[in-house]
C-alpha cells in the first residue's frame, strides 16, 4: 500500500499537465490500435488471395461502397499499402508521442526538483547538522527523476501494454478461444516472479540510493576541503576513501542489476516456453483445419507480440521497486517536520528601530536524554541604537544566541521580542530583513563581485556598492581585480584570501543598511590597521543602529555600550568595558590574558 501510496502522490503533480498527459494517452491508444492492426492485411493475402478463400463479408461491404472487390493483384497493392501505412503511421505517432513524453516529463522534473529545492531553503539549520550535503544533491539532482519514469516508464507504458493485451486477446479469442485463455493463461506465473522478487529488489534500489548519497557527499567534502587535505597530505587517505566508496556503489549496482537480470530472465523463460507450447498447439490445429493458414499466421504474430506487454509490464513492475524507493527519499524531505514554523497570518514587521529582549530562554541543538541546554533561562534587555558585545569561551552559546534572533531555530522556552513584539508573530522574510549578519566563515557566491556585495540588496547602484566597499577597505582590491567589480569569483571565494572575503562580507552588511546588524567574528582575518579602519567606518554605517558584535579580540569591543560575558549558557557579568574590568571577573581575566591596555 505503501508504494501505491507514493505512486499517488507522486502522480499529482502531473495535474498541471494533465491536458497534454491526456494527449498522450489518446496518442498511446492510437498507436496501440495501429499496432494490433498491422497483421491483418497479411493474414487477407494469405487466405483471400493465396490460398482462395472468400474476403470477410465486412470487408466486401467496404469495397461495395467503392465501385466492388477488385481483383487479386489490385487487392495485394492495397493490402501491401494498408500495412506500409500503419507501420508508417504507428512510428509518426511513436515520434511525436516521445517527443511530447519527453517535454513533460522534463518539466515535471523541473517541478519536482524545484519543489524540493524550495522545501531545503526553508528547513532550520538543525536539519543540515544532521544530513550530508552530498546525499541531498543525490536526492535532489538524482533522486527527482522519478517522476519521469513514472510518466515515461510506468503511466504510459502501462496503459500501452494492458490496451495491446486486451485487444490481441479479443482477437486472438476470436480465432480459437482455447488456444487464447492457453496463452493467457501463464500470468499468475507472472504474479508469483513478482511476489519472489518484490522485497529483495526493494532492498537492493535502496541501498544503492544510500550508497550513491554517501559518495556524493564524500566527493563535496573531498572538493571542497581541498586546500586542508593537500596541506595534511591526506591525498592518499582520501583517494583509498574515494576507491572504497566507489567501489561499494558499484558492487551494489551490480548486485541490484544481477537481481533485475535474474528477474527478466525467468520472465523471458516462461514467456518463450508458453509461446512455442502455444504455437506448437496451434499448428496441430491448423494441420486438421480448425484454423486457416492465415489465421494461424495471425494468432503466431500476436502470440510473438502478446508476451511484449506482458514483459513490457513485468518491467513496469521492477520500475515500481525504484520509483518509490527514490521517490520516498524525496518525500523523506518534503515531509521533514523540521522547520521553522510561520504563524497562520504572520504581521510584516515594519519601522524597526532595534529594542531587542530575550526573556527566559532556553535553547540546545537536541533534547536527546541527559543533553544540557546551550542556553539556560538567559535573559537580556538591548535598548535601540546600543551596540552590544558578546565575549565568552566557545562553546559558551555566544552563536546560538544571535541564531535565534534571526530564527535560525526556535528557543525550547522562552521568547525574543523586537520593538515589543514576538519574533514568532511576523514573518519570517521582514524579520530578516531588518537584520545584517557578517559570519567569521564568509559565503561568497560565483556570481560578480557587485553582485555578491548587493545579495541582501539587489536594487542597489553601482555608487552604492562602491560605497560601503570602500567603507570595508575592499574597494582597493577589487579595483586590481581582472574586471573589477564585475570579476566573477571562483566557486566558495577560494581565488580570494580570508581577509578579501571577510571584508566583501562587511561590504554587503553596510550596504543592507538594517536596523539590527550582526557581526560574529567579523575581522578574525584582517591585520589590526585594517580592522581599526573598518570599525571606524563602523561606527558611521551603524549610527543609529543595534549592533551586536562577537569577538575574541576585546580591542575591538571595548567602546560598545554594554558588554556581556556568556559561560555555560548563562550570562555572568555585564557593563561597559571600565565597570566589568573593575569587578575583576570572567572579563577582566580575557582582558589581562590579551594584555589589552
Amino acid at each position: 500500500m505503501e508504494k501505491v501510496r507514493i505512486l499517488f502522490r507522486l502522480s499529482k503533480f502531473t495535474i498541471k499537465y494533465k491536458w497534454k498527459v491526456l494527449f498522450l494517452i489518446f496518442l498511446s491508444l492510437i498507436s496501440v490500435g495501429f499496432s494490433v492492426l498491422q497483421p491483418l492485411p497479411i493474414k487477407y493475402i494469405i487466405d483471400s488471395i493465396l490460398s482462395n478463400n472468400p474476403l470477410p463479408q465486412r470487408l466486401v461491404s467496404i469495397f461495395n461502397l467503392f465501385g466492388g472487390v477488385p481483383g487479386k493483384q489490385s487487392l495485394i497493392i492495397i493490402f501491401v499499402s494498408c500495412s506500409v501505412l500503419l507501420v508508417v503511421g504507428t512510428s509518426i505517432l511513436s515520434f511525436f508521442s516521445s517527443n511530447i513524453t519527453i517535454k513533460v516529463c522534463q518539466r515535471l522534473v523541473h517541478d519536482f526538483s524545484s519543489a524540493l529545492f524550495d522545501k531545503m531553503q526553508n528547513l532550520s539549520l538543525s536539519f543540515y547538522s544532521k544530513n550530508n550535503v552530498g546525499d541531498l544533491m543525490q536526492r535532489l539532482s538524482g533522486d527527482t527523476y522519478v517522476i519521469y519514469s513514472l510518466v515515461g516508464a510506468i503511466m504510459l507504458p502501462t496503459l500501452q501494454a494492458i490496451t495491446t493485451l486486451v485487444c490481441m486477446f479479443c482477437i486472438m479469442a476470436s480465432i480459437n478461444t482455447t488456444l487464447a485463455l492457453l496463452a493467457i493463461s501463464v500470468t499468475p506465473l507472472f504474479g508469483i516472479l513478482i511476489w519472489v522478487f518484490n522485497k529483495p529488489m526493494t532492498r537492493s534500489s535502496i541501498y544503492q540510493s544510500e550508497i550513491s548519497g554517501k559518495l556524493w557527499s564524500h566527493i563535496h567534502q573531498s572538493l571542497t576541503s581541498v586546500k586542508i587535505i593537500q596541506a595534511y597530505a591526506q591525498e592518499k587517505f582520501t583517494r583509498e576513501q574515494y576507491k572504497s566508496q566507489s567501489l561499494e556503489y558499484n558492487n551494489a549496482s551490480v548486485t541490484s542489476s544481477k537481481i533485475a537480470m535474474i528477474y527478466t530472465g525467468l520472465i523471458a523463460v516462461v514467456s518463450g516456453i508458453a509461446t512455442s507450447i502455444v504455437v506448437g498447439i496451434g499448428a496441430y490445429k491448423g494441420l486438421n483445419g480448425s484454423i486457416t493458414t492465415g489465421e494461424l499466421f495471425l494468432f503466431i504474430s500476436y502470440i510473438a507480440a502478446l508476451f511484449g506487454p506482458v514483459n513490457s509490464l513485468a518491467s513496469i513492475i521492477a520500475n515500481i521497486f525504484t520509483i518509490t524507493s527514490k521517490a520516498k527519499r524525496v518525500f523523506d524531505i518534503l515531509d521533514s517536520k523540521e522547520v521553522i514554523i510561520e504563524k497562520e497570518n504572520a504581521a510584516v514587521l515594519l519601522g524597526v528601530k532595534g529594542k531587542v529582549e530575550l526573556k527566559n530562554i532556553d535553547f540546545g541543538y537536541t533534547r536527546d536524554e541527559g543533553r544540557k541546554p546551550i542556553l539556560n533561562d538567559l535573559n537580556l534587555k538591548v535598548e535601540a541604537g546600543q551596540t552590544i558585545a558578546i565575549v565568552g569561551p566557545t562553546g559558551a552559546g555566544k552563536t546560538s544566541l544571535i541564531s535565534l534572533l534571526l530564527r535560525f531555530y526556535d528557543p525550547w522556552n522562552g521568547n525574543i521580542f523586537i520593538d515589543g513584539t514576538n519574533i514568532k508573530d511576523v514573518t519570517i522574510q521582514s524579520l530578516r530583513s531588518h537584520i545584517s549578519l557578517v559570519l567569521q566563515d564568509s559565503c561568497i557566491f560565483p556570481i560578480s563581485i557587485a553582485e555578491n556585495i548587493s545579495f541582501g540588496s539587489p536594487n542597489a547602484s553601482r555608487d552604492e556598492i562602491i560605497s560601503a566597499a570602500k567603507a570595508a577597505q575592499a574597494h582597493d582590491f577589487i579595483m586590481k581585480l581582472p574586471e573589477g567589480y564585475d570579476t566573477i569569483p571562483s566557486e566558495g571565494g577560494v581565488s580570494l584570501s580570508g581577509g578579501e572575503k571577510q571584508r566583501l562580507s562587511l561590504a554587503r552588511a553596510f550596504l543592507k543598511d538594517a536596523a539590527i546588524m550582526i557581526f560574529d567574528e567579523p575581522t578574525s582575518a584582517l591585520d589590526v590597521q585594517t580592522e581599526a579602519k573598518i570599525f571606524k567606518a563602523l561606527a558611521t554605517y551603524a549610527a543609529g543602529k543595534t549592533v551586536f558584535i562577537i569577538s575574541h579580540r576585546l580591542s575591538t569591543i571595548r567602546h560598545a555600550d554594554l558588554i556581556i560575558s556568556i559561560k555555560d549558557g548563562i550570562i555572568h557579568e555585564q557593563g561597559t568595558h571600565e565597570t566589568l574590568i573593575k569587578e575583576g571577573k570572567v572579563y577582566a581575566d580575557l582582558h589581562q590574558f590579551q594584555y589589552v591596555v
